[in-house]
């Protein structure tokens, strides 16, 4: 049983480290393309070459009378089944296929297993011939409150030649994935825009500038809401862990009620006390899960005053049981008296998390004396206020003067398979905090990892 939990989680974190590449490169194209076209093949050709999908294509709705979904980019294997495909997104009385369904209806369609779900019975032989299990496709919708919806009219189809790998996870990774290209798409034609207009008025290009600078701002914070799912996703034996030991405590008292009250006189004091810790391993479970679900939602919310020490508590409890399970030790130095700082507290606890995480992983291959993480909270009297103060101290590898000058950089990474987003999100969010994000090497090992936020009068 053992042996098969292991390969299912090894199995798990090679789907997220895939993902994690192709999430990279995606990212690093959505500033690089110079055209539309450009920038939907490149998406489709990481996709096909990540190793999770076979086939990647990315499809626009027509107005025809078939309503047809017109395929304008495309890469992978069996290119040929598109042809066969003939998508359309109108209302049928038949069976429709996935991205017909993504596009009509604005929701995420997916297949398990393509051999046996009868929606898929029209189109199962040409794609068991091509060697696909099970598909997915994702509308490419945007949604904010700031402006509302951004609709590409279309969507993102990947299939793959594993059954269930399409799971809510992957759902959510290729939602977020298709939203931050909407508004790579939007900030392109934007431009294009921008450029139509020069010459005829000044007020035309710098509306159509201040569109497009608002839609790379979306597009970096739906890009921080993956980064942060993703990081979650690497945490699952930990999360899971932390969630299985309230409930075998549940189970175990539960038990014991029932077997003092088969009893000619109950211990009626026992039941109650084991009754207790029920509710409180109860109470204990559901927190866990509402942690879970704050970090899952996308944030964006003005800023409010916060507590750190509850933030770095949270941080704490979630990552707690992963830094046991490589043998790492945490110490904690937090100062009871932090004054409150303005923010939003997902992105605080974002910012956190990708420290405590980048440090748990540089201790993991260092001798056991050195696996030892310190996170400290102070405050300082500056010329222009107090100063709430969170330091991550590691005893790692560190990182050497070169490296150092390239750390917050986007996309620049001293891991294998790494994403090279977390420490660059972490500082646009210090910045739009008013507050601070830097690294210090240690004396000896490792290095320290700061960030500061201005207190609240």
């Amino acid at each position: 049983m053992r042996g098969r939990t292991h390969e299912a989680h090894e199995a798990i974190l090679g789907r997220l480290n895939r993902r994690l590449r192709t999430l990279s490169q995606c990212a690093s194209m959505f500033f690089q393309a110079e055209s539309e076209p450009e920038l939907l093949q490149s998406i489709c050709e990481i996709l096909a070459a990540g190793g999770e999908v076979r086939l990647a294509w990315i499809g626009y709705c027509e107005d025809d009378a078939e309503k047809t979904v017109r395929p304008v980019a495309q890469a992978g294997s069996g290119l040929d089944y598109l042809e066969r495909l003939q998508t359309s997104w109108a209302e049928m009385e038949t069976d429709q296929d996935p991205a017909g369904t993504a596009a009509r209806i604005g929701k995420a369609c997916w297949v398990n297993d393509i051999r046996s779900d009868p929606r898929f019975s029209p189109w199962r032989v040409a794609a068991l011939a091509r060697g696909y299990a099970s598909c997915v496709a994702v509308p490419l919708v945007a949604r904010s409150k700031q402006r509302g919806a951004l609709d590409l009219r279309g969507t993102l189809s990947l299939y793959s030649a594993e059954c269930d790998v399409f799971d809510e996870s992957a759902v959510e990774h290729y939602a977020g994935l298709a939203t931050s290209i909407v508004y790579a798409v939007t900030a392109l034609r934007g431009h294009l825009a921008e450029d139509l207009a020069y010459g005829v008025t000044a007020l035309r290009a710098r509306a159509e500038r201040k569109r497009a600078e608002e839609a790379l701002h979306q597009a970096r914070e739906e890009l921080a809401h993956v980064t942060r799912v993703t990081t979650l996703g690497e945490l699952a034996a930990s999360i899971a862990h932390e969630v299985n030991q309230p409930l075998a405590a549940i189970i175990a008292d539960a038990n014991a009620c029932l077997h003092w009250l088969e009893s000619d006189r109950p211990d009626l004091d026992s039941v109650r006390e084991a009754l207790a810790a029920v509710v409180k391993d109860s109470h204990r479970a559901a927190e866990v899960i509402i942690r879970i679900r704050a970090l899952l939602s996308r944030s964006s919310v003005p800023h409010r005053p916060c507590d750190l020490v509850d933030v770095i508590r949270d941080v704490l409890l979630l990552v707690g049981p992963e830094l046991g399970r490589h043998g790492t030790i945490l110490q904690t130095s937090l100062a009871p008296d932090l004054p409150p700082v303005m923010g939003d507290r997902i992105q605080l606890q974002q910012v956190l998390l990708n420290l405590v995480v980048n440090a748990a992983e540089a201790v993991r291959d260092v001798p056991p004396e050195r696996r030892r993480l310190v996170v400290r909270s102070t405050f300082e009297q500056r010329d222009d206020g107090f100063w709430a103060v969170v330091a991550v101290e590691d005893a790692g590898v560190g990182f050497s003067a070169e490296q150092a000058a390239r750390l917050f950089e986007a996309f620049y990474t001293t891991k294998a398979g790494g994403l090279g987003m977390g420490l660059s999100i972490s500082r646009s969010i210090m910045d739009a905090h008013r507050g601070r994000l830097w690294a210090t090497a240690n004396a000896d090992h490792g290095s320290t990892f700061h960030f500061a936020l201005p207190g609240m009068p």
